[in-house]
Formats: C-alpha cells, structure tokens, sequence
C-alpha cells in the first residue's frame, strides 16, 4: 500500500494531517459527552432547521441514490446490515481507516503509506476494493490493514449509500468541525452526513468518520455562515484550516462543495474549481461580480431545501465556480 515516489506529492496533506492528528489524539482523553447528542443538543438542532417547511419531494430527493452512492452490483452487501445509524457507523469504522488513524499504527502501515482516496470514486469501487481484500464482505472484525484507508468524504459516501438503500433521506454536506476547539483553536475542514428524522421533521447530523450521532449544531459550522461573517469581518479569533490551505481559499471551497453536496452532487473534494486552486490565492484578485455570486450562494445556503433551483441557475451561469476534475495527485501536489 505504499508508494514512496508519490510521497512529496502529499506534502501539504501531511501538513494538515499533523494537526488533525493531535486532534483524533485528544478524542481518546475527552469525554464523549462534549461531541455526542444530548438534550441541549436536541434544542440546538430544532432551532436551526426551524428555517422553513421543508417540502416532502426534496426530502424524497435525497433517498435517491447517485452515481456516487449507488453500490450497483454489490447490493446485496447491505441486505442485512443493521438499521441503527449508530450500529451502521460502527460497522463503517470496521471497514473504513482514516490516514490519521493509520498513522498510529506504524506496525501495520508504513509511514510513506499514501492516502487511497483517489482510488475510489464511487461507493461500488469502495466495495468492490473491500470484497477483494476480505471476501467475507462487510464484515466488524476485518482487519486494519484490509481496510480502505480514506479520509472523511468517503465514509460520508457509505453512510449515505447504505441508508439511501434502507429508504432513508441523507446529503453530504462540507462545513468546519468545532469538536475541539477550545482544546487546539481551530476549526478543521469537514464532510459529514444529514440524515433526516422522519419523526422530529428535521435533520440531524451524523459524523460517521468520527463515529458521532447526533452532533450539536454549535459544534459543526457550515461555510454559509463562515462565508457571511467573513464578508462582514466577522469572523472568530480562532484558525480554519483545510487541505487547501488556511485563508479565504479554504472557506470559498467548502461553501461550493456544500453548495453541490445539497443538489446532490457529491463530486469528490479535489475536483476543486480553477480559481481557487492555484498557487498562492489572492482574494483580491476576485472582482466585485465574483463576490456578489459567492455572497448569493451563501445567502441561499441558509434555507437549501427552498433554493435549489436558484442555486442551480446560479451554477449554470457562472463558470468560475464548476467544478473541475483533476486527480488527488495534482490537488495535494499545488500546495508543494
């Protein structure tokens, strides 16, 4: 699973992941009850999704698998897997390995161990990757090094996979995780799950990377608002970081990767639009027409559900924020 010859080429990936790995460190020494739901958190979420009436054919929107989400040929793996989210993140935790948490193994792998994201574009590869190294299919004691060794955007994808299968509404949605803030100061970079509970009427958050239910609103940020408190100078004395880079370039790429996630466009994160992957980002090399588009979208962002048609003529219209493909390679490889 190693491949020294692409090891420079993920050095701006390293340079996040040191931080995040302190990060997951810490995880083991904090008590769980400042990440996981609770009554507090229950009125934190009810707040926020209290925005408007959520129409019932958007909330069926996002029971229909994607190109990205459907298992295809591999159905027949979830056919008997567990209908808790809680139970279903545990087992995705079985078969999913975070870099970060293969670095604590050097035993098992190598320290030039390259991410495998790039590796698996659909949730079918994942499986077919997965049968291939464990026949067994999905199964809890499989071990580490049979594992997938991908980062968050790809357990958000299972997760979505296996509960668009049970008939459950689910999107990705891309934001900054809080869960250890006043521990580091900063707020990383993050791709989680929105599951919608057809009994409270509302959506919850579900983080099966970190295997968390129910996670309080007040400790995952989506970019709309770090968007608007940007623009109005607003925004917290603490450090956003991400994969492509710590300033203003961070923020514009997780609101468009939200802005796709929610008309369920769930591209991979390295398909990042042109302008904001170059070398040495300038804000200010953006005119005032690019701001306004980008103040739009976070505006729409705060109430999705009812703006998607406009986010998506927004989209159409603006080629500066299409996304563009290109491999994982070439996306760590610009931050060298």
């Amino acid at each position: 699973m190693s491949n020294p010859c692409l090891t420079a080429k993920f050095k701006s990936y390293r340079t996040l992941t040191c931080v995040i790995t302190i990060i997951i460190l810490l995880m083991t020494v904090i008590p769980n009850s400042c990440v996981s739901g609770n009554t507090e958190n229950e009125k934190t979420n009810s707040k926020t999704n209290s925005i408007s009436k959520i129409p019932e054919h958007i909330i069926n929107k996002y029971k229909t698998q994607t190109s990205y989400t459907d298992p295809g040929e591999f159905t027949y793996l979830f056919s008997e897997l567990p209908e808790s989210t809680e139970e279903i993140c545990r087992l995705i935790k079985t078969q999913l390995i975070h870099p970060m948490e293969a670095a604590d193994m050097p035993d098992i792998f190598s320290k030039v161990t390259i991410p495998e994201d790039g590796l698996f574009p659909t949730v079918s590869d994942m499986l077919r990757e997965l049968v291939e190294r464990d026949n067994e299919g999905l199964t809890m004691d499989r071990l580490p090094q049979n594992r997938l060794l991908v980062a968050c955007y790809h357990h958000g994808l299972l997760l979505a996979s296996i509960l668009r299968h049970q008939g459950k509404s689910v999107r990705l949605r891309a934001g900054f995780a809080r869960y250890y803030e006043k521990q580091m100061n900063v707020r990383f970079s993050h791709i989680i799950c929105e599951v919608w509970n057809a009994d409270k009427k509302r959506w919850e958050i579900i983080d099966p990377d970190r295997n968390m239910q129910n996670v309080s609103r007040d400790k995952f940020e989506f970019p709309s608002e770090v968007w608007k408190n940007y623009i109005n100078d607003n925004l917290p004395k603490t450090n956003y970081i991400g994969s492509v880079g710590q300033a203003e370039n961070v923020y514009i790429h997780s609101l468009l990767l939200d802005m796709a996630f929610v008309q369920c466009d769930e591209r991979s994160y390295w398909h990042t639009p042109e302008f904001i992957f170059i070398k040495d980002f300038d804000i200010t090399n953006l005119d005032k027409e690019k701001i306004n588009v980008l103040n739009q979208i976070s505006e729409l962002m705060n109430d999705p559900e009812n703006n998607l048609i406009k986010l998506e003529k927004l989209y159409d219209e603006n080629s500066f924020i299409q996304s563009h493909e290109r491999t994982i390679h070439e996306y760590y490889e610009i931050n060298e």
